[in-house]
């Protein structure tokens, strides 16, 4: 089970991803190019509240999303 703050910031990314209209494949696809290694399904899972992601998991999820979002690429 996930603890407030992370499933805190689940439903934060969900919200900004569904906004911008992002899916979980182009998520993890920009997450994995970060140097990421945690799969897709498994990002899938964290975004609806049933699996536990590392706080560095985590924050590299939200850094690849505000690149998404904000069309940064440096």
């Amino acid at each position: 089970m996930l603890d407030v703050l992370e499933a805190q910031q689940a439903r934060r990314l969900y919200h900004t991803m569904d906004q911008a209209g992002l899916s979980v494949s182009q998520l993890w696809w920009h997450y994995f190019s970060l140097g990421g290694d945690t799969d897709e399904f498994e990002i899938e899972a964290y975004l609806h509240q049933a699996l536990h992601l590392s706080s560095l998991d985590r924050l590299m999820l939200q850094h690849a999303c505000y690149e998404l979002t904000n069309d940064w690429t440096g």
